[in-house]
């Protein structure tokens, strides 16, 4: 069992929402408020609605950085509420704005208030992540499949690397997996009763990146939800 699970673990950085101590520096982690972006830059809108901001990530002070963001500092993360994106590229009802600068970041004033509360996010590692039952890549025994669940866990939460945490099946990114970017996995956002946001019914959002060669800048958003 010890040699599967050297085959499957993956180190992740899951990021709890935080209480009472509030972080100085505007350029912070926080989920629910995105309030630094690029000189020029404004706040997202979709169809004449400002987008929610979900979360703000700075690269710069996690653990580490897992696979395809080693070249990021910083990640915004913006959503339209009222009507969930599917299979939608970037800009279009959901936008992901990378930084690999964060010094160059300017203050981003926000339209007014929203639903999801904001809080701020506090990292910790997760050395040993197992991906879901559909994302097994090795063919296993058929003693340590039948236990699969219990002995080998997924890391649910905001999480960057690891596995996905899936709720139906492997991630689909649109359309029909046959994405021309071939998006990896990057990172999840899950729901959160705490902040008041949710994928429709209890859902995780995955956001992916490409990986053609001249595409490694585009993003991707699939979700699923109960």
């Amino acid at each position: 069992m010890d040699e599967i699970g050297n085959r499957l673990r993956r180190r992740a950085v899951v990021l709890d929402l935080g209480g009472a101590r509030l972080p100085e520096n505007a350029d912070a982690s926080w989920f629910g408020h995105v309030g630094i972006c690029a000189p020029g830059e404004d706040w997202p809108f979709w169809n004449g609605r400002p987008m929610v901001p979900l979360c703000q990530l700075n690269l710069k002070e996690m653990p580490f950085r897992p696979p395809y963001l080693e070249d990021i500092d910083a990640i915004a993360v913006f959503v339209d509420e009222e009507d969930l994106p599917d299979g939608a590229a970037n800009g279009q009802g959901w936008l992901v704005r990378t930084y690999r600068d964060l010094d160059s970041l300017v203050p981003l004033p926000s339209p007014g208030s929203f639903s999801v509360r904001p809080f701020p996010l506090f990292a910790r590692v997760v050395d040993d992540d197992f991906p879901c039952w559909d994302d097994v890549p090795i063919e296993l025994p058929e003693d340590i499949a039948d236990q699969y669940e219990v002995l080998f866990t997924n890391s649910g939460g905001l999480k960057l690397g690891g596995w996905p945490t899936l709720v139906q099946s492997e991630i689909c990114w649109a359309p029909f997996s046959q994405h021309p970017a071939r998006p990896e996995y990057v990172f999840q956002i899950d729901s959160t009763e705490k902040a008041n946001w949710s994928w429709g019914d209890q859902g995780v959002a995955y956001i992916g990146r490409g990986t053609v060669l001249g595409s490694t800048d585009v993003w991707t958003l699939s979700w699923q939800c109960y």
